[in-house]
């Protein structure tokens, strides 16, 4: 990996913006993922863009700092970061590089790997004896999986502190796998998921060493039953967030659950993104405010790594686009840049980072900040405007030519292009300053040479300033 030079770019506002609207959006580095935040917001923990994740560090003084230990073998996981900056902890390969293990990293001591020793079970599976997906704030705790060898690998969710070492969080069910997302302030709070008896993931929460499931299955042999994941804890652990499949649509909707009277309630289904297709479709809250008042996270339109976005839910606007929220507070976005997620935020909500990817060639991968001051969280999208819209192609699947109608909620740039499963570009069908109110295009199942594409699943993306929009188009013989 390159060590970055951080790159700030300011998003350009509408003319005639709301005079309240302060947000601010701005690049901060390439070729990295900002995956965790100090408290502050001023220091950046997470991966970068190389083949083996080597986890970073990075301040405006210092730059991207490469904190070296790649993962070789095996691997996974999110670096994770505590509340002054001082302590992170990651997935890490050995110092000889023969496995990959558990690690925790002081700006005094450098690296040290927690596993081995592993517990009672533990061992090596495929050159890793475990991944890191969770740090509490104070940076003492450290969470996430180790393997136990055998038939079927399974992981099992553990906690690490100086005093006990890695030890096994345990599941619900004997023989069946965990994993150990995030973690509060103090490691009294535990958030991750459980397999249920046939095999899904369930939502759990590990509070003060008991576990406690955060869904509801009448029937454990339901495959679709209270299905889902918690995947952080707010520092003063009143808040999980994650996902849940909604029973009626089969969307899998961002999700939190508060703590009332030292128990979580029911889950609080937020919603997911407009487009995200039922039962393919995934909307992750990754990060939730102290107070509950705002969560952002990340969508996958059809449950593919290829066409993503970030989102945003706050009590206001509902679960959002993140580039339709920056277009309602008036920043625009590079047309040429797409959100694909916001993976960490800070504990007051009023910092946000995440990342993307430029279009053009050389395709350079981008992370930002997105700043709102703390009395804009609440800000609704304008009411005079209507939604930006992408319907489905007509007709579809389709062999011969396909119609995609949208509609823009005010005079902007758009592009409307066909990607293929690997999220390259196949045709572009529009890039145009275009009016307000209804458009249209036609795609005749061709690509940019004229040739006609082979059958199979493809995705209509939009992107204006004012959001992302996408579809699945089918081509058949």
């Amino acid at each position: 990996m390159k060590h970055a030079v951080a790159v700030l770019a300011t998003g350009l506002a509408l003319l005639g913006q709301p005079a309240h609207a302060a947000v601010t959006f701005e690049y901060i580095f390439d070729n990295a993922y900002p995956l965790s935040v100090s408290d502050d917001g001023s220091v950046i923990a997470g991966n970068q863009t190389d083949s083996h994740y080597t986890p970073f560090r990075w301040t405006q003084a210092t730059g991207l700092v490469s904190l070296g230990r790649p993962q070789i073998l095996g691997g996974g996981g999110v670096p994770a970061i505590s509340a002054d900056g001082s302590v992170i902890a990651s997935s890490i390969g050995s110092a000889d590089s023969s496995y990959t293990t558990q690690g925790r990293w002081t700006s005094g001591g450098g690296w040290q790997e927690l596993m081995p020793p592993v517990p009672a079970d533990g061992g090596l599976s495929d050159g890793s004896y475990g991944s890191v997906w969770g740090l509490s704030r104070d940076g003492a705790t450290v969470v996430g999986l180790y393997w136990r060898p055998g038939h079927g690998n399974r992981a099992h969710a553990s906690k690490w502190t100086q005093a006990t070492g890695v030890v096994d969080l345990g599941g619900c069910v004997t023989g069946q796998a965990s994993r150990a997302n995030g973690v509060n302030f103090d490691g009294s709070v535990i958030a991750g998921w459980v397999e249920t008896p046939v095999g899904p993931w369930r939502p759990a929460a590990w509070v003060n060493g008991s576990l406690v499931l955060l869904s509801d299955v009448p029937d454990p042999f339901n495959s679709h039953a209270g299905i889902g994941e918690a995947r952080y804890v707010s520092p003063n652990g009143d808040y999980i967030s994650g996902f849940m499949s909604d029973p009626e649509t089969q969307q899998r909707a961002a999700t939190i659950w508060k703590r009332v009277d030292g128990a979580f309630g029911p889950p609080q289904v937020l919603g997911w993104v407009e487009g995200s297709e039922p039962e393919y479709g995934i909307n992750i809250a990754f990060a939730v405010s102290n107070d509950g008042r705002i969560a952002v996270g990340y969508c996958s339109f059809d449950g593919s790594p290829f066409v993503t976005t970030g989102l945003i839910w706050t009590q206001a606007t509902g679960v959002q686009d993140i580039n339709q929220y920056l277009a309602d507070n008036g920043i625009l976005v590079d047309p040429n840049f797409t959100i694909q997620s916001i993976n960490a935020m800070t504990p007051d909500g009023t910092k946000i980072f995440g990342y993307g990817q430029m279009l053009t060639p050389p395709n350079t991968r981008k992370a930002f900040r997105i700043t709102i001051p703390f009395n804009n969280v609440a800000v609704s999208p304008p009411a005079q405007h209507a939604r930006l819209e992408l319907e489905a192609p007509r007709p579809n699947p389709s062999s011969s030519a396909t119609r995609i109608d949208f509609a823009l909620t005010f005079p902007s740039s758009a592009d409307l292009s066909i990607y293929d499963t690997g999220g390259r570009r196949v045709s572009t069908l529009v890039h145009a300053a275009l009016p307000a109110g209804r458009n249209s295009a036609t795609w005749d199942g061709r690509d940019a040479s004229g040739r006609a594409v082979p059958a199979g699943v493809y995705r209509a993306r939009l992107v204006t300033p004012q959001g992302t929009r996408s579809r699945t188009v089918v081509r058949v013989n």
